[in-house]
């Protein structure tokens, strides 16, 4: 029982370590993971929020990426086990067919195959 409380206690900070860190902690996290595929109209206007923390996400983890911004609309596989998310920051045709790309712009965050985030860009830049 004495072993117990020292795994238990070992095992919260481990998920309290799978946060996001405070330096983007104003970033509506929410609003944008409630917006899918950009098809309400919420992410458009939270471009310039996005923006302010965009630079913030370099060198981050997979997983730090994933708690800020949720599940990728869409994601490709690269070799060398790189990959690049895709978010979508305006409503298109992906609202319809979400199988397909569509045209509207959105954020793509390269994550190395380190697991941490190299790159972060936008299909037509602001």
């Amino acid at each position: 029982m004495k072993r117990l409380v020292p795994l238990c206690l070992l095992f919260c900070l481990q998920l309290a370590a799978c946060g996001v860190p405070d330096s983007l902690k104003g970033f509506d996290s929410e609003t944008w993971k409630n917006d899918r595929y950009a098809c309400n109209g919420k992410r458009q206007s939270m471009t310039g929020e996005f923006e302010k923390i965009r630079r913030e996400l370099y060198g981050k983890k997979e997983y730090v990426v994933r708690n800020l911004l949720g599940k990728p609309d869409s994601e490709s596989l690269l070799e060398r086990n790189q990959r690049i998310y895709y978010y979508y920051l305006e409503s298109g045709t992906q609202c319809q067919e979400r199988r397909k790309m569509s045209e509207a712009n959105w954020v793509e965050v390269r994550i190395n195959p380190t697991g941490k985030v190299s790159e972060v860009t936008y299909k037509n830049p602001l």
